[in-house]
């Protein structure tokens, strides 16, 4: 986790010049970055959040401020994205697209405060979400998809460490299986829907963060990645949040019987795409090092081996009653 583009305040202030804001009053660099870098910022009486991106194409960027408009307007609980003075949705900085955000109220979650409320809550948004999507134009496919995947795998290969080196046949057979997932009804996706980019005042979603993984794929994706975020506890998945959370999300988009038929597969493939992206990204190639705190490889690793074990019958039955 690290801060990759450093800006001095002299940058910063040029940066907020061209979104016809006045120098910063505070700046405060967002240590937790851990593909971006990110400043909250005071200016004009206000909080905002500046996020240079890194490593994003200029059509990635454009799309993930297509989505975020379009959220925003339909009063969907997204940060507000500012545009530039220019009408664009990002300036330059440091050779990188940075957008501006205003600032977002709300907490996360504390350790091991969720409850089957929450997962709730997150049916309902996730439910929204796809529902809105029929009237969402731009398109983008997965970047996370499973070529991604398989070319991660194959870089793994290479120099895994040994714990790693055990996992790796079993990565390889789900994503041969992934070959053959149901491209069952689609739209708009969030694809990272985690509880650390989720804020709350209170009971209620205050702000769904972090949509640079928006993309255009199955809403069984979207829903298998929330199930294994929002529904594992304790070394296995929880009925209670698992039905909260799939019950919710019924009462707000219809669960299509193509998307019900398919949401074990793509669960597993969801679990897939975040053990091998841990993997890849957080553990230095040969490394016996521990990931860093909240991106541990081997939790989703034990979350594909629960699901590998479970028959369609039995997923099923831990989501409805």
């Amino acid at each position: 986790m690290a801060v990759y583009t450093v800006l001095d305040v002299d940058q910063i202030a040029a940066a907020l010049r061209r979104f016809g804001l006045p120098p910063p009053a505070q700046v405060r660099p967002e240590p937790r970055g851990a593909v971006n870098t990110g400043y909250h910022l005071w200016s004009g009486g206000r909080r905002y959040f500046l996020r240079v991106n890194e490593g994003k194409a200029e059509a990635d960027a454009r799309f993930e401020a297509e989505v975020q408009q379009y959220l925003h307007a339909a009063r969907f609980p997204v940060p507000e994205l500012r545009p530039a003075a220019d009408g664009r949705p990002w300036v330059e900085v440091a050779g990188k697209p940075a957008m501006l955000f205003a600032y977002a109220p709300g907490e996360e979650l504390a350790p091991g405060a969720l409850t089957p409320e929450h997962c709730r809550r997150i049916g309902e948004q996730l439910g929204r979400l796809h529902e809105l999507s029929a009237g969402f134009a731009a398109t983008r496919p997965n970047p996370y998809g499973p070529a991604w995947v398989a070319e991660q795998l194959r870089r793994l290969e290479e120099a895994p460490g040994a714990e790693a080196a055990a996992a790796l046949p079993v990565f390889a057979d789900e994503l041969a299986r992934a070959a053959a997932l149901p491209g069952v009804p689609r739209g708009l996706v969030h694809g990272d829907l985690f509880v650390d980019n989720v804020l709350w005042i209170g009971e209620r979603v205050s702000a769904l963060l972090d949509w640079e993984m928006s993309c255009i794929d199955p809403f069984a994706y979207d829903l298998g990645v929330a199930l294994n975020a929002w529904c594992w506890a304790g070394g296995g998945y929880r009925s209670d949040r698992a039905r909260a959370l799939l019950g919710a999300y019924r009462t707000r988009h219809r669960l299509e019987p193509d998307t019900a038929v398919a949401l074990h597969a793509w669960s597993r493939f969801a679990a897939l795409r975040f053990a091998v992206g841990r993997l890849a990204g957080y553990v230095p190639a040969g490394s016996a090092a521990s990931p860093p705190p909240g991106k541990d490889w081997r939790e989703y690793r034990d979350r594909l081996a629960a699901l590998r074990a479970m028959t369609g019958a039995e997923f099923w039955a831990l989501l409805v009653p």
